[in-house]
């Protein structure tokens, strides 16, 4: 079972690592963009009406993408000045709790999500915008990234509960 969850951990970590670096990208070519935009509206009076709606598009993408890979590698806002001033027992079992309830609160808004994009899909739904996307494109990205976050929220709880680190390095044989 050990193993198991090793290698589970392993590919989870692959899939984070891949939509992390697509998140990235997607952030650099979005800043390309407005340069060549400011550029363009500046010298040549040519604008891109559609730019402001994919940036926004982007950053949603990037922060679904990247959320599973950043709790992995424990890189996300914490109260440290808590977990510092408890026994390292006590703050094992809160890092669990709060693990838990952070991955069933994932869970539940993914599974509202899922709903919600089926139902956007089903009744053929689009953004109201200059480019008028279909609504499910924008909003599947959330219960995805959410159900990824979960998994991460879930691990991290069980890595707590083995004293195993936090965050996730890299590959090794002792992780859950």
């Amino acid at each position: 079972m050990r193993q198991v969850l090793i290698t589970a951990g392993q590919w989870l970590d692959r899939v984070n690592r891949f939509l992390a670096v697509i998140a990235c990208t997607l952030l650099i070519l979005i800043t390309l963009a407005i340069c060549i935009e400011i550029v363009s509206r500046s010298f040549f009076d040519i604008s891109n009406p559609w730019l402001v709606e994919l940036s926004e598009i982007t950053l949603l993408y990037t922060t679904f993408l990247a959320g599973a890979w950043v709790l992995g590698r424990e890189k996300h806002i914490a109260i440290d000045l808590i977990i510092d001033s408890i026994n390292p027992r006590t703050a094992r079992v809160l890092h669990f709790v709060l693990s838990l309830v952070a991955g069933a609160a994932c869970f539940i808004v993914c599974w509202f999500g899922i709903v919600t994009v089926i139902d956007q899909y089903q009744n053929d739904i689009r953004e109201p915008t200059i480019m008028a996307p279909m609504t499910f494109w924008i909003t599947a990205v959330v219960p995805f990234g959410l159900s990824l976050l979960g998994i991460g929220f879930l691990r991290r709880g069980v890595r707590a509960l083995l004293g195993l680190p936090m965050a996730v390095d890299g590959p090794s044989a002792e992780e859950a």
